[in-house]
């Protein structure tokens, strides 16, 4: 497993799911990527998609990192 600091947060992921770190770290503003941040450590996960509306989840995990997984967009 990969991982990658993002503005201070520990993302784990596997390569389909690199396309979703990389939006989380260089296409979303501060403020986007601190809410869906934010929103992942409240409720435990938060789907999201990039620009190209690929899909994936930003699961919380209880030691303090997070794991993005890529999903199908059919789910």
């Amino acid at each position: 497993m990969n991982q990658k600091n993002i503005r201070g947060f520990t993302v784990l992921f596997r390569a389909p799911a690199k396309q979703g770190v990389d939006h989380l770290a260089y296409t979303l503003s501060s403020t986007e990527m601190n809410s869906i941040f934010r929103n992942a450590r409240i409720s435990g996960k938060i789907k999201f998609e990039d620009r190209q509306g690929r899909n994936f989840t930003l699961i919380s995990k209880h030691n303090g990192k997070y794991v993005v997984k890529k999903r199908s967009g059919w789910f």
